[in-house]
């Protein structure tokens, strides 16, 4: 059953639209999906040499989940368990770097926190900018399908994370 949706945040960047997806190797077929309910509190000033330049708080419905015709599968207590741990959180410090972007953090799922690096992409046109990443985490670290599936016959361990967004500077 679906969750109440996430309630809007404030952020000195608005998410005008996005996509928060993930990809998983099933019985050796990549299968794809994605969070249709997240949020994203974004602080962030743009420099131009290597350091800190913000931060972001990224809340996720997990009951949002899409995943093809393993959805309620992965949404069961044996994998995202959505009813015990209904949303997921992303909080990280957004680093400029000789190369481009990478928001250092800390993941938590299911209780379970663990650091997470997402280098991404981004470009900014005036009070608009346009982001997009990927990074990959072990579904075992944070006890997804730990009982039900333990070994990667059936389930790879890699999961991939992509985000895509485009967000618009506050102005108020």
């Amino acid at each position: 059953r679906p969750s109440a949706p996430l309630a809007a945040v404030a952020s000195d960047w608005r998410v005008a639209e996005g996509t928060l997806g993930i990809a998983v190797t099933q019985l050796g077929s990549r299968v794809e999906g994605g969070f249709a309910d997240w949020t994203a509190a974004i602080a962030f000033e743009p420099r131009d040499t290597p350091g800190p330049a913000g931060n972001v708080e990224v809340t996720i419905a997990i009951g949002s989940l899409s995943l093809g015709s393993v959805t309620s599968q992965a949404l069961g207590a044996d994998f995202f368990d959505a009813a015990a741990f209904p949303t997921a959180t992303f909080t990280a410090t957004i680093l400029t770097t000789e190369t481009g972007h990478v928001a250092e953090g800390v993941l938590t799922i299911r209780d379970q926190s663990l650091p997470v690096s997402l280098p991404f992409d981004l470009t900014i046109d005036g009070d608009t900018a346009r982001m997009s990443g990927s990074t990959s985490v072990n579904r075992m670290d944070f006890g997804i399908g730990a009982t039900a599936q333990p070994t990667e016959q059936n389930v790879g361990f890699a999961v991939e994370i992509s985000v895509a967004l485009t967000a618009e500077r506050a102005t108020d």
